[in-house]
C-alpha cells in the first residue's frame, strides 16, 4: 500500500453517519442527566447559571452549556434580566417534565433509559439467547400498566373518550367491559362521562392490583375488577360496550368470538390496536429489532413489534369481524385523531353487533 495514494472514495457518509449518531446520543444522555438531576423541577422562575449550579451542586461552566442546549431544544427559554441572562421552563415542560404535574411523562420517559442498556450489551444478546428479558408475565405487566397511565392520561385518553362519547350507544349504555384494561383509566374515564354506567375492568390477577390503586386514587364509584386471563377465562355477558386498547389479544380472532359472544345485541365493540402492515425504513427495522430483544415467560410474541401469535392483519380482522355478525362503522387513525403519530399505525375500530 502506498501512502501517497488517496482510497477510491471518501469517508465522508462514514463520518457524517458517526457524527450524527454521536450528537443524539450525547443529547440522550444530557436529557437523562437533566431528568436525574431534577433540574426542571428548579426551572418554574427564571434562574442564572450560577443560581442553578449552586442548587444541583454542579460544575458552573458545564451547567451553562447544558442549559444554553437544553434552551436550543426548546425545552427551557432565555432572558436577560438585569444584565444576565436566565433561564426558565417552557410550558411544554412544565406540563410533563415535572415530576409534580398531574401529567407528567418522566415515568414513560425512563423506559428509553432502561431499554438503552440493551444496546449496549447487544453483543450479548445476539449471540446468546440466555440473556433475554425472560420476566414472567404476571410480574412484567403491572410495570408496564403504572407507564401505559401515566402516558395515556397525558393526550390519548381524553380524546378517545371525547370521540367515543359521541355515540348514542354509549349514551345509552349501562354495562361496559374494559378488557384487558389495566389501569383502569378508560373505564375510570367512561364512567365520568355516563353516571349511569357500570365498567368492569378485566385483566390478570397481578395487574387487577395496580387497577385497584388507580379505581381508589379517583374514587370511581362504578368501576369494578374482574381478575382472569382472557385467553383462558370467560369474560363475562351483557355487555353493552367492551373497550379494548393496546393488548396482546387485541388482533386475536379467539378473543373477537368472545367479545361478539359477551355483547348484547347492538352492543359496541370498541378495539384500538396497533395494526403494522409493513417494514418501511430504518426506524421499523430498530424497533423491530428491539421487539425480539424481549420474551416474557407467558407472552407468545410475533416477529413485528406490537404483533403476537394469531394475530391477523387489519384487513383480515375487520373482515373477521364482519363474519361474526359485527358491522363496522368507523375505522378511526389514531394518529389524525390526536394530531400526531408515535409509537406506530394505530387503528380504533368501532363495530356494532348486529
Amino acid at each position: 500500500m502506498s501512502l501517497l495514494k488517496s482510497p477510491d472514495k471518501s469517508p465522508e457518509k462514514i463520518l457524517e453517519i458517526f457524527d450524527e449518531i454521536y450528537l443524539k446520543a450525547r443529547i440522550f444522555y444530557l436529557l437523562k442527566t437533566a431528568i436525574d438531576l431534577n433540574l426542571f423541577e428548579y426551572l418554574s422562575s427564571f434562574k442564572t447559571v450560577d443560581e442553578l449550579a449552586e442548587i444541583l451542586e454542579t460544575d458552573l461552566i458545564l451547567t451553562e452549556y447544558m442549559l444554553k442546549i437544553l434552551n436550543e431544544l426548546g425545552l427551557i427559554e432565555s432572558k436577560v434580566i438585569d444584565g444576565r441572562v436566565c433561564y426558565k421552563n417552557t410550558e411544554i415542560t412544565n406540563i410533563y417534565l415535572k415530576r409534580n404535574s398531574n401529567y407528567s411523562i418522566i415515568n414513560p420517559i425512563y423506559s428509553y433509559f432502561e431499554n438503552i442498556k440493551n444496546w449496549e450489551n447487544l453483543a450479548d444478546i445476539l449471540k446468546d439467547r440466555a440473556n433475554y428479558q425472560n420476566a414472567d408475565v404476571d410480574s412484567f405487566f403491572p410495570k408496564v400498566v403504572r407507564r401505559m397511565a401515566d402516558e395515556c392520561k397525558c393526550w390519548e385518553l381524553q380524546r378517545v373518550l371525547s370521540y367515543i362519547a359521541k355515540y348514542e350507544e354509549f349514551k345509552n349504555a349501562k354495562k361496559l367491559l374494559d378488557l384487558a384494561g389495566g389501569h383502569g383509566l378508560y373505564a375510570i374515564g367512561f364512567s365520568m362521562l355516563n353516571k349511569n354506567l357500570k365498567c368492569y375492568v378485566f385483566d390478570l390477577p397481578r395487574v387487577i392490583e395496580e387497577t385497584k390503586k388507580f379505581i381508589e386514587k379517583y374514587n370511581a364509584k362504578n368501576v369494578f375488577t374482574i381478575a382472569g386471563d382472557f385467553y383462558k377465562d370467560d369474560i363475562g355477558n351483557g355487555y353493552d360496550i367492551i373497550f379494548c386498547s393496546y393488548n396482546p389479544g387485541g388482533k386475536n380472532p379467539k378473543i373477537a368470538e368472545k367479545v361478539y359472544n359477551a355483547l348484547n345485541e347492538g352492543g359496541l365493540f370498541i378495539n384500538k390496536q396497533f395494526f403494522p402492515d409493513k417494514e418501511d425504513d430504518i426506524k421499523d427495522y430498530i424497533n423491530n429489532m428491539e421487539w425480539n430483544f424481549s420474551k416474557p415467560k407467558g407472552l407468545k410474541k410475533g416477529r413485528v413489534r406490537y404483533t403476537f401469535e394469531g394475530d391477523l392483519n387489519l384487513n383480515d380482522y375487520l373482515k373477521y369481524l364482519e363474519d361474526l355478525g359485527f358491522k363496522i362503522l368507523e375505522v378511526v387513525d389514531m394518529p389524525e385523531l390526536l394530531g400526531f403519530e408515535c409509537f406506530g399505525k394505530a387503528k380504533m375500530i368501532v363495530a356494532k353487533k348486529l
